[in-house]
C-alpha cells in the first residue's frame, strides 16, 4: 500500500476513535447538570434578596446534583472530574451552612467555590455539538 493510503487509513482510524470516545451523558447525569443550572439561577436571586432559606434549599439541590455527578465520574475513573465534583459538593455544603448561619461572607465564598468547579470540568470533559447538545469526551 502506498504512503498516502496508509495516511488516509490512519486519519480515518483516529477520527473513529474520537467519535467512539465521546458519549451522550446518561439521563441521570444530564438531569443532575440541569438541576445545577436551575439551582444556580435560583441561588443568584436568593442571594440578592438575602433569602437565607432559599439559599439553603438551593445549596441542598446543588449538593444532591453534584453527588450524582461525582458518582458518575467515579465510575469513569476520571480523577480531575471526581476532584471537581467533590469540591462542588463541599462548596454546596459550605453554602448550606453559611445560609443557616446567615453569613453573607460565607455565602459569597461558598458560591465562588462551587462556581469555580464548573469551567475546568466542562473544558476538559464536555463537547458542544452543532445542534446545541453536549457529549462527554
Amino acid at each position: 500500500m502506498r504512503k498516502s493510503g496508509w495516511l488516509a487509513m490512519t486519519v480515518v482510524a483516529l477520527c473513529s476513535l474520537t467519535m467512539i470516545a465521546n458519549e451522550k451523558p446518561p439521563e441521570a447525569y444530564a438531569n443532575a447538570m440541569k438541576a445545577v443550572q436551575t439551582a444556580q439561577t435560583s441561588l443568584r436571586g436568593n442571594v440578592t434578596a438575602k433569602n437565607y432559606d432559599g439559599i439553603a434549599k438551593d445549596a441542598a439541590s446543588l449538593k444532591t446534583a453534584f453527588t450524582t455527578v461525582e458518582q458518575w465520574w467515579t465510575a469513569k475513573k476520571a480523577d480531575d472530574a471526581i476532584a471537581s465534583a467533590k469540591a462542588a459538593v463541599k462548596g454546596a455544603s459550605d453554602l448550606e451552612a453559611a445560609a443557616t448561619a446567615k453569613s453573607d461572607e460565607g455565602i459569597a465564598a461558598a458560591q465562588r467555590a462551587v462556581a469555580g468547579t464548573c469551567m475546568p470540568c466542562h473544558t476538559a470533559h464536555r463537547e458542544r455539538l452543532a445542534d446545541g447538545t453536549f457529549e462527554i469526551k
